[in-house]
């Protein structure tokens, strides 16, 4: 007895439009972008060709160097977004004692009064939910602070991969 199995397939049309636009969230140099740094450098922020990435250098030293304004996360659109940043490889090269910190604060904050939004830990992996960033042109400064514990050996160059994420749900990014 021989079995046969007849393959059978309906086909249904179905339309996917993809029409993207300007993006909302955008980087934007802070105001100690690409001024004096210690040991004859410069504070260097590059940004990309559409805002959309950035990179900074800095060049810190024992005890606490902090680094203010550096960058910014600025909103272009009119309606608010929720903003995470994720650090998805983190500075290895730090002595334990030693911490490097990325800090953002609203715009035109005072530091004696006004902690700040958020706290990222550039040594260590994981995603930081940093706030709703309202509409309408508003930004955030992106500050960083650096210690190095004294009397450890000055740790090598080493970068810190994050991704800056925004939403306009409340869902969490997987």
């Amino acid at each position: 007895m021989a079995f046969v199995a007849a393959s059978v397939f309906a086909y249904y049309p179905l339309y996917i439009t993809v029409s993207p636009v300007p993006p909302p969230i955008r980087f934007a140099s802070g105001s100690n972008s690409n001024q004096s740094d210690l040991g004859n450098n410069d504070i260097v922020v590059q940004l990309g060709a559409n805002s959309t990435s950035a990179s900074v250098t800095i060049h810190p030293t024992y005890q606490t160097t902090y680094y203010k304004d550096v960058l910014r996360i600025r909103n272009f659109d009119t309606k608010a977004y929720n903003v995470y940043l994720r650090v998805y490889k983190a500075i290895e090269t730090f002595q334990p004692g030693s911490g490097i910190w990325l800090g953002i604060y609203s715009s035109g904050a005072n530091r004696t009064i006004t902690l700040p939004i958020a706290t990222v830990d550039l040594l260590s992996t994981g995603t930081t939910y940093i706030g709703s960033l309202p509409g309408g042109g508003t930004w955030w400064e992106v500050d960083l602070e650096v210690y190095i514990l004294e009397g450890s050996s000055l740790p090598s160059s080493d970068v810190a991969e994050l991704e800056l994420i925004y939403t306009p749900s409340s869902e969490r990014p997987p």
